[in-house]
C-alpha cells in the first residue's frame, strides 16, 4: 500500500473562510434575528399613528416620544384567555427595559373603561391601558382577534406581529440592539 503525499496549504488558507462561516452563522441565528412574525399587512409598513388617553388620564401615542426605541401596541379583552399569559409577560418586559426606550401600550376592546381597569389591575398590568369600546384602533390595525401584539421601530415601523410574549421579547431586544440609523418618521403630535 502507498501513502498519499500530505498536501501543503499554505499558513492562513482555510481561516479565513472558516471565520466567515462563523460569523455568517451568528448573524443568523444569534440575538440579531427577529423572531418569525404572523402575516400581517402592517409588516413592513408605518404603524397608523394614534394618540389616546390612557385609564390612568395619561396620553399615549404612536409613534412615541423621541427617546422611544421600541413601542409595544397590545390589543387584547377582558375575557381572553390567553391575554392572562400576555399581560404580565408584557408588563415584566416593560418594567425592565422602559428605561431603554420601550413604551408598552394595552388597547382593550371591552366594553368600558371600568372593566378595561378592572381586568388590568387583576393582570398586574401596570403600563398604559387605551379603551377602544368601538374597536376604531383594532380596525386601523387590521386586529381580527385578540391578543394581538405589533412591535414598532423608533421610524415607526411595524417590524413584528404575533401573540407569543417570548417572541415579542425577542423581538424588543434585536430592535434594541440594531444601531440608531436613519432618521425617525416624525409624528404629528410632536
Amino acid at each position: 500500500m502507498q501513502a498519499k503525499a500530505a498536501r501543503k496549504v499554505p499558513v492562513g488558507v482555510g481561516v479565513l473562510p472558516a471565520a466567515a462561516a462563523c460569523a455568517l452563522l451568528a448573524l443568523g441565528c444569534g440575538p440579531g434575528a427577529m423572531p418569525a412574525s404572523v402575516r400581517h399587512p402592517l409588516v413592513g409598513g408605518a404603524a397608523p399613528e394614534f394618540e389616546a388617553e390612557s385609564t390612568a388620564a395619561a396620553t399615549v401615542r404612536v409613534p412615541g416620544s423621541r427617546r422611544t426605541r421600541v413601542t409595544v401596541i397590545d390589543f387584547w379583552a377582558s375575557w381572553c384567555g390567553a391575554c392572562s399569559r400576555t399581560m404580565p409577560a408584557l408588563d415584566q418586559l416593560w418594567r425592565e427595559r422602559r428605561a431603554d426606550g420601550v413604551a408598552v401600550i394595552g388597547v382593550n376592546v371591552d366594553d368600558s373603561d371600568a372593566a378595561a381597569d378592572a381586568a388590568a389591575h387583576e393582570l398586574g398590568a401596570t403600563f398604559p391601558i387605551v379603551v377602544d369600546p368601538g374597536q376604531r384602533l383594532s380596525g386601523t390595525y387590521g386586529v381580527a382577534q385578540v391578543p394581538l401584539t405589533f412591535v414598532v421601530d423608533a421610524a415607526g415601523t411595524v417590524r413584528w406581529v404575533g401573540r407569543d410574549p417570548a417572541s415579542v421579547r425577542r423581538a424588543v431586544e434585536v430592535l434594541l440592539a440594531e444601531q440608531p440609523g436613519g432618521a425617525r418618521r416624525r409624528s404629528a403630535f410632536e
